[in-house]
């Protein structure tokens, strides 16, 4: 079994075109693991230069070479073998996204990494399945709709579900055709470097899949703003959603967003009363309650308040929070400090 003793946790450089490489500045930064504060390993600070050198590699990548001569069906073979890796790297990967975001091994590995597999095995399928269509005209003319890759797609993703967020975007982006450059959250980057790996395994062509990562929300900006990319794809708060419509206007590109999240659970007197609590306690707290659909308020029949109640109080201390590597541990740690500090000012807040 991999654990955080025996798996390689390796310098994070970038992949750029097939080939790792240190930011052109040989500037650096440190992830942490959350559950202990300690640095687990330093990640490239990549800037323009590197950003700039990235959509190059996947422009030269999508427009020439063996991909865009690729068959749709050899696209979807090569998906499919990088789901079969994802799934022979378990154990691995799922220690990695454990260390770098801080959630429970068991979601990790039991649950996360299956679906990232899974994604890759699905979006194999579709490959072979785009296509246009042809409309019946009058006179000799052939009117048909042609489904062509858009080009260079950035991939932003958030540090609360890395790969399986990561694989979201890039798994459908190469089914169509295109390349990607993938930018991770900087507190969660570990996997996507590794992802990059296995894609390489799989036999992806250099330069269809690039990595950058860096510690600042520059980075993504440089990315959004590159003349160079035909479309954004992001997950993360509506806030930066607007601000990257705003930014991708300039150059008209298509943009993918994923933006806020959290919706209440509403609770009635004729409800299942122990259902409710269980699916209320999952809601919330699975993933450190660090996920987008969690449900963040709860709103209950004033007649049952007290005895729901005190069924959510049962669960909720059947929780067992502790080391993240530990199968038993339910309740990671916060991802970083700056959340959880937010997490206890909101604690405060709802006490006052």
């Amino acid at each position: 079994m991999a654990t955080a003793t025996t798996i390689p946790i390796k310098l994070g450089r970038l992949f750029i075109g097939g080939k790792w490489a240190d930011a052109a500045s040989g500037k650096t930064f440190s992830t942490i693991n959350p559950a202990t504060g300690e640095a687990l390993t330093t990640l490239a600070e990549a800037d323009e230069r590197d950003a700039d050198a990235a959509v190059t590699a996947a422009r030269k990548a999508f427009e020439s070479g063996p991909w865009p001569e690729m068959s749709a069906s050899d696209r979807g073979r090569l998906l499919w073998r990088i789901g079969d890796l994802i799934d022979k790297y378990n154990e691995e990967l799922g220690t990695l996204e454990t260390l770098d975001n801080g959630k429970p091994i068991f979601e990790s590995r039991q649950v996360d990494m299956p679906m990232v597999a899974e994604v890759f095995r699905y979006y194999a399928g579709w490959a072979t399945k785009i296509h246009g269509e042809t409309a019946p005209v009058k006179g000799q003319y052939l009117n048909y709709t042609l489904r062509e890759p858009i080009g260079v797609v950035a991939a932003i993703v958030p540090w609360n579900f890395p790969l399986l967020l990561a694989s979201w975007k890039v798994a459908p982006a190469l089914a169509a055709g295109n390349t990607v450059v993938l930018k991770p959250a900087p507190w969660t980057s570990l996997t996507a470097l590794r992802l990059a790996e296995i894609c390489q395994e799989a036999g992806l062509p250099e330069g269809v899949l690039n990595v950058v990562t860096g510690s600042t929300r520059d980075l993504g900006r440089i990315l959004v703003r590159h003349a160079g990319v035909d479309k954004i794809a992001f997950t993360g708060s509506t806030a930066t959603g607007q601000e990257i419509m705003r930014e991708s206007a300039a150059t008209v590109k298509r943009v993918t967003l994923e933006l806020g999240g959290k919706s209440a659970n509403i609770v009635f007197a004729d409800a299942d009363l122990d259902a409710a609590a269980r699916g209320a306690t999952i809601g919330i707290f699975y993933g450190k309650g660090e996920v987008c659909a969690a449900g963040s308020r709860l709103l209950v029949e004033k007649k049952i308040k007290d005895e729901f109640m005190q069924k959510l109080v049962e669960r909720a201390k059947k929780m067992n929070p502790g080391d993240p590597l530990d199968p038993k541990t339910r309740f990671g740690a916060l991802v970083s400090s700056e959340q959880m500090s937010k997490v206890l000012g909101y604690i405060e807040k709802g006490k006052a």
